[in-house]
């Protein structure tokens, strides 16, 4: 009798991961909340709608129109299934299933957790000041660019 259950156990497990199991790209997905931080990078994007409503001289009113045509945008066109699942498929790329395993415990420790919960902060803030950055040192940057652009006129 012991025979006939060992050779099953065996089996079991040397086996692939079963459906029960979660795969470790999905753990660290479901961890890391990453839908959330989508959302979050969207978020993070906002602020070139105060950029096009500076540009076009847009009332608040406008303003608040043009984000909610953004936001519609976002919920409505993009593939958020797709885009993730081009995520997991990235992330498998560069990183191990070990190394995906420390990164999810990571994410759940106190330290993951803020990170993950104020991410979407710091990306937009970041984004903000480097936007902040290349806007006042676009003069230099148009310096470089037009020698170049001068180089390559073509008379039409």
């Amino acid at each position: 009798m012991i025979k006939q259950l060992i050779l099953p156990l065996m089996l079991l497990a040397s086996s692939p991961v079963t459906m029960a199991q979660e795969a470790p790209i999905d753990e660290m997905f479901r961890v890391m909340s990453m839908d959330k931080q989508l959302t979050g990078g969207f978020e993070a994007m906002l602020p070139i709608v105060d950029q096009i409503t500076m540009q076009n001289k847009l009332d608040e009113n406008a303003k608040e129109e043009l984000k909610s045509i953004f936001r519609s945008w976002f919920e409505q066109d993009l593939e958020h299934e797709k885009m993730l699942n081009d995520l997991k498929a990235l992330y498998i790329q560069v990183f191990s299933n070990s190394e995906i395993r420390e990164i999810t415990q990571f994410y759940q420790s106190p330290v993951g957790k803020k990170f993950l919960d104020n991410s979407a902060f710091l990306m937009q803030k970041g984004a903000q000041i480097g936007m902040q950055e290349a806007q006042s040192k676009q003069f230099l940057l148009m310096e470089r660019v037009k020698p170049f652009l001068d180089r390559h006129k073509t008379d039409n």
